[in-house]
């Protein structure tokens, strides 16, 4: 199966109701270069349970501590944190110029 937006495919796989870390390899531009960089995500959206979110937020650095390359750290606490804009804001601000092929 060929995957045509993948980011907006990773997206759709996150839960509605419970917490998750994803560590994702991002492809971006900026005005100078082509770049690819792991970014790690904490998924604790409005609706999962109080008690999730905890532990989830609570264990996030020594997560963090077991992968070697993380360059960008985000949590998003619904889809409007995980917006192409947010992202490459995360990824470098006004320097990144498209994000997974598309503009933004």
């Amino acid at each position: 199966v060929t995957v045509t937006d993948p980011f907006k495919h990773f997206v759709q796989m996150l839960p509605e109701k419970d917490c998750r870390y994803a560590l994702y390899d991002a492809s971006f531009e900026t005005k100078e270069s082509k770049k690819e960089e792991l970014m790690f995500f904490l998924w604790a959206p409005e609706q999962a349970p109080l008690k999730s979110k905890m532990i989830y937020a609570s264990s996030k650095d020594a997560i963090k501590k077991k992968f070697q390359g993380i360059k960008h750290e985000c949590q998003a606490n619904g889809p409007e944190d995980l917006n192409r804009a947010c992202i490459a804001e995360k990824l470098g601000g006004s320097l990144v110029v498209a994000f997974e092929g598309s503009p933004v």
